[in-house]
């Protein structure tokens, strides 16, 4: 069925389903994720399928039925589960933008789906991790401005374990009932969350990048330089990084941090579910990809 809009019963005329869904969430969705593609088209076939199943006119109306309808449509197509759980992710990220996230499950094993590990876990080479990073806050300290923005988003994927867009968007501090927390924001899906700073480390990251986003003269208290676009800040980042010698097969690429975090929380005696809440995972995933068994 092919139509531009159409008139409810009301006499009031609805946009179609899709595009009131990403209507949705352009206004509750972080607009740097680099998944946005994906979840944009995700969103509309999840819109679609409601809309050609149900005949729904108004996306606020959805109920766990049509999640339901939606899973067993998806294993109908036999697609892999690691499918499955990206579209899920765009379900939720779009269920919680119109107020009703508890309609889906929060695990995706719930509706039989379960993701394998995407990745093995990483032993950072820290020597050549700690050798970059001293490279970058060298020419920080002669004023490069690139340097700036990379030095402050490496610090704070090390002291926090972030995955590199979140180190060039993350500069907010939040008062919580447990202390002064990062505000962490870029994550997929646009799921921000709070993360407590607890350690000197911690604290003297977020002190650098309020120094690299007042000497880049930016007005959003970010760290990417305000000629500079998200996607121009991400890829000279990673350039930099890569030139530097930061990469997956030297063990020393920007999201082994991430994988450094996970494995001292677990010596620490987090629990799993500690590890991957921290780390940013809306789903009840394995830290295993992270954390050698």
């Amino acid at each position: 069925m092919s139509w531009a809009s159409r008139t409810s019963g009301k006499g009031k005329t609805m946009k179609p389903l899709s595009v009131q869904a990403l209507e949705w969430i352009g206004k509750d969705w972080s607009v740097g994720s680099k998944t946005r593609e994906g979840h944009l088209q995700h969103t509309k076939d999840f819109a679609n399928h409601v809309s050609q199943r149900f005949a729904m006119e108004d996306i606020q109306n959805l109920k766990p039925k049509h999640v339901e309808s939606y899973v067993q449509h998806m294993k109908d197509e036999k697609l892999d589960n690691g499918t499955m759980c990206n579209r899920m992710a765009a379900v939720r990220t779009l269920v919680n933008a119109i107020g009703k996230g508890n309609i889906v499950a929060r695990d995706n094993k719930a509706y039989g789906i379960a993701r394998g590990s995407r990745q093995k876990p990483i032993i950072a080479d820290q020597s050549r991790v700690d050798g970059i990073r001293q490279v970058l806050a060298d020419r920080a300290n002669a004023r490069d401005r690139v340097a700036m923005m990379c030095h402050a988003a490496a610090e704070l994927r090390e002291a926090f374990g972030l995955r590199p867009q979140e180190s060039l968007l993350s500069s907010k501090l939040v008062e919580t009932p447990k202390g002064i927390a990062l505000r962490v924001e870029g994550a997929k899906g646009g799921r921000p969350r709070d993360l407590r700073i607890g350690n000197e480390s911690q604290l003297r990251a977020v002190q650098i990048v309020a120094q690299v986003s007042q000497a880049l003269g930016s007005g959003t208290a970010r760290i990417i330089p305000p000629e500079m676009s998200l996607g121009q800040a991400y890829n000279a980042q990673r350039t930099l990084w890569r030139e530097l010698g930061g990469t997956k097969n030297s063990a020393a690429n920007m999201h082994v941090s991430r994988h450094t975090t996970a494995q001292v929380m677990n010596a620490q005696g987090y629990s799993k579910g500690e590890i991957m809440a921290w780390l940013g995972h809306g789903e009840d995933r394995s830290p295993f990809c992270y954390i050698p068994r």
